[in-house]
């Protein structure tokens, strides 16, 4: 194949095999800080501080009664709420009388 003598020709087939010295000395630090034991190594103290969100307790009285009126009651609002809609939109479209 011919060398690209554009923009691009200059850059290798393939990807490099290592890392840059300079992403080296990044990783060298972080990790050398662990080592110390230095504060840029610990999380901010207000992610350690932090306790767990509690999980919701069940309901131990569920009542399927209840669950089933409630339900039927979004359903039925949820019905009217489009119906409103609706019917505004097509008022909205009808032709006034001057």
């Amino acid at each position: 194949m011919e060398e690209d003598s554009g923009v691009l020709g200059n850059l290798p087939r393939s990807r490099p095999g290592r890392r840059s010295q300079k992403r080296d000395a990044a990783a060298r630090a972080a990790s050398s800080a662990e080592q110390r034991g230095s504060k840029a190594a610990q999380p901010p103290s207000h992610a350690r501080g932090r306790p767990a969100p509690a999980p919701p307790e069940p309901s131990a009285g569920a009542d399927p009664v209840g669950e089933a009126v409630r339900t039927a009651a979004k359903v039925a609002g949820s019905g009217l709420r489009l119906a409103d809609g609706v019917t505004r939109e097509v008022l909205r479209r009808l032709p006034r009388p001057w």
